[in-house]
């Protein structure tokens, strides 16, 4: 059985001040994004004091950190807490690291012509830290960064904006890429990094390749198939407007005229794209995300079990074998984890991992060029 502590550390100094026992803990991690953590307990503990217990669990304040069997699996800013009287319980919730620009000003101007987007990034990340005392969080910003896509970025200190607006500007675009903020374990403290991949972060699937069965190590998965971000032929809009527009379409003619399917357009805005073969590649990859109906999984998996959970990565390519009264031929699906959400073990349960993942087309035929 996994052993799980929690250690709750000072923003501002990184200075360890207690570990607290939790319980009810939900863990979720997520690439671009921040992860939540919900995790309780209670005062009058033996050999704890409680003015310690309060002291290190104060919000905006300190830092926590989920270690599994010694290896850290998740890591955030202390964003609430409630005290329940009767219980003597206290609840706390807590928001990734990759929250806290979201609360930056930028006060100064920044601007990069020309720049690698990933270095651009980087920097947004380095200047937030260095451009007010207080804002510094100890994340280390990559020294050496791979060349990308460059862009122009330009923010005037009248535009009033947030540091995250601009990163997730950067980021979520159509060419944008992957980052996280990864924490490890370094002596009696913790290092934090920004980790960046252009396109994606991750392994991708080779020899060893991850696989997750039903039955097996997958405990329940939910399949929906919708039509409500599908398309037959999806029209990619890039930069321009009017005339000058860029324009490309990308579609599945096979499925209406052997296959019997209705028509459905589906518009993606890529505005940010200048270059027409770059918007037609980009496209092609959103047809085949949205080929109809597009299919979106939810799988709940042993954490215990092969693939064990801490084995794998956010942004690992993975695949989903599966074969049941639905799907009696059975069918694998090649996918991507783009994030989870832990439930540790407790008395009545065993410890669970959801795995997020992204929509995927299960035969991966490719869209013809198409008007």
């Amino acid at each position: 059985m996994p052993d799980y502590r929690y250690t709750f550390v000072s923003l501002r100094d990184e200075q360890v001040l207690e570990e607290i026992d939790l319980y009810g803990v939900y863990a979720q991690r997520i690439l671009n994004d921040a992860g939540q953590f919900n995790g309780t307990f209670q005062l009058d503990q033996t050999g704890k004091r409680n003015q310690d217990l309060v002291a290190a669990t104060i919000p905006g304040r300190t830092w926590l950190v989920m270690e599994r069997d010694n290896v850290p699996v998740w890591w955030g800013i202390v964003w609430s807490r409630t005290y329940q009287s009767e219980a003597k319980s206290v609840q706390i919730f807590a928001w990734g690291f990759e929250s806290f620009p979201a609360s930056q000003v930028m006060l100064s101007d920044f601007s990069r012509v020309g720049q690698n987007q990933l270095q651009t990034f980087a920097d947004l990340w380095a200047d937030m830290q260095s451009s007010r005392v207080g804002r510094d969080l100890a994340i280390n910003i990559p020294a050496s960064i791979p060349s990308t896509i460059n862009k122009d970025v330009t923010i005037l200190a009248t535009d009033a904006k947030l540091y995250s607006d601009v990163m997730q500007s950067l980021s979520n675009a159509s060419d944008g890429f992957d980052y996280t903020i990864q924490v490890s374990k370094v002596g009696g403290g913790f290092r934090k990094d920004l980790v960046m991949g252009y396109p994606y972060l991750g392994s991708n699937l080779g020899p060893e390749q991850l696989v997750f069965e039903y039955p097996g190590s997958i405990l329940n998965y939910y399949e929906t198939e919708s039509m409500a971000n599908a398309g037959t032929h999806i029209f990619g809009y890039g930069a321009g407007e009017g005339a000058s527009q860029l324009v490309s379409v990308a579609g599945f003619d096979t499925m209406i005229t052997a296959l019997g399917w209705p028509r459905w357009d589906k518009q993606v805005s890529m505005k940010d794209i200048d270059n027409l073969d770059q918007l037609s590649g980009l496209t092609i990859q959103e047809a085949i995300k949205r080929r109809p109906p597009m299919n979106t999984y939810t799988v709940q998996t042993i954490g215990s079990q092969d693939p064990e959970f801490g084995t794998y990565s956010l942004g690992d390519n993975c695949a989903l074998s599966i074969k049941d009264p639905k799907h009696p031929d059975g069918f694998q699906i090649n996918t991507r984890i783009v994030g989870f959400e832990l439930h540790p073990q407790s008395a009545d349960s065993v410890e669970q991992s959801n795995l997020i993942l992204p929509g995927d087309d299960v035969d991966g035929t490719i869209p013809n060029a198409a008007q």
